[in-house]
């Protein structure tokens, strides 16, 4: 009687499951703002969740990298509800440490117009009935920058 009550939980358990994971679609609207004292860079993660089920968003921790230099990172604690079958976005923020990239080097390409490679990598985590979730990420894009 005992097992057959493990294996019911078991069964259970294993029916809460998030059947596929949740996927990493891209990354939109990455842009740099003036911010004070050091740049932004903003951008929005875009995640498909192809479960039925919902489930939370609790943490995102990105790397921010410019041109192969690591300016920035994203480390957010969430509680953003993630429905089932559905595409959702993640806003995301970043002082970009331009020390890193060299102050002279930044300013003169900013209003030149020149182009850099942004790279994002890193990882979202969440949880669905409990159980924890974690997609990778990985996106570059070139983009140019003129103030």
């Amino acid at each position: 009687m005992k097992r057959f009550i493990g294996l019911m939980i078991l069964a259970v358990m294993a029916g809460c499951v998030p059947k596929r994971d949740v996927e990493f679609k891209g990354v939109q609207n990455v842009q740099f703002e003036a911010d004070g004292k050091s740049p932004l860079l903003k951008a929005d993660v875009v995640l498909y969740n192809p479960n039925n089920t919902k489930g939370k968003l609790k943490k995102i921790e990105l790397d921010i990298l410019v041109n192969d230099k690591k300016v920035g990172t994203v480390d957010q604690v969430l509680d953003q509800t993630i429905n089932g079958m559905a595409e959702f976005i993640v806003p995301v923020k970043v002082s970009v440490d331009m020390k890193e990239l060299g102050l002279l080097d930044t300013l003169v390409s900013l209003f030149g117009g020149k182009k850099y490679v942004i790279r994002i990598v890193g990882k979202v985590k969440g949880k669905v009935h409990g159980f924890g979730v974690t997609v990778n990420v990985e996106h570059k894009e070139e983009i140019k920058l003129k103030l």
